[in-house]
């Protein structure tokens, strides 16, 4: 697989229902993951995760993201022909009227040191809890 180097600067944006599945993505997003926006909307969150994400770590955030609170980790996102790169992402939920109506995703560029780190919690989680790679 090929790394995407992102620019420091870019806000990779996107929107949620409740229940995860994409119903916007700006453009700074279509461009590193290299999908075209209704490539993108209509899909789950997960569907741009690596397949190698542990699954206690997406269960721990959309446990956490589903009850109400913001979750903040480095993950590795996958884009078209290959390409993937690590972001620091912040998953905050949405709400209107005080009802929860899906969640914003703000992610940008991840340092060296956070992929390090990241890359050892995932190894960790994997061999604790089993592959459970994405699906």
């Amino acid at each position: 697989m090929e790394e995407v180097e992102l620019k420091n600067n870019a806000f990779l944006i996107t929107k949620t229902d409740k229940s995860g599945v994409v119903t916007y993505s700006n453009l700074s997003f279509q461009k590193a993951t290299g999908f075209e926006e209704e490539e993108i909307i209509g899909k789950s969150y997960t569907f741009f995760l690596d397949k190698e994400t542990p699954k206690a770590l997406v269960r721990q955030l959309w446990d956490r993201v589903s009850s109400g609170k913001s979750w903040q980790g480095v993950v590795k996102v996958h884009g078209s022909n290959t390409k993937y790169f690590w972001v620091d992402s912040l998953i905050s939920p949405s709400y209107m009227n005080d009802e929860m109506i899906g969640f914003l995703l703000i992610k940008r560029k991840a340092s060296s040191k956070q992929v390090a780190e990241a890359q050892l919690l995932h190894q960790k989680l994997r061999e604790e809890y089993g592959e459970g790679v994405t699906e």
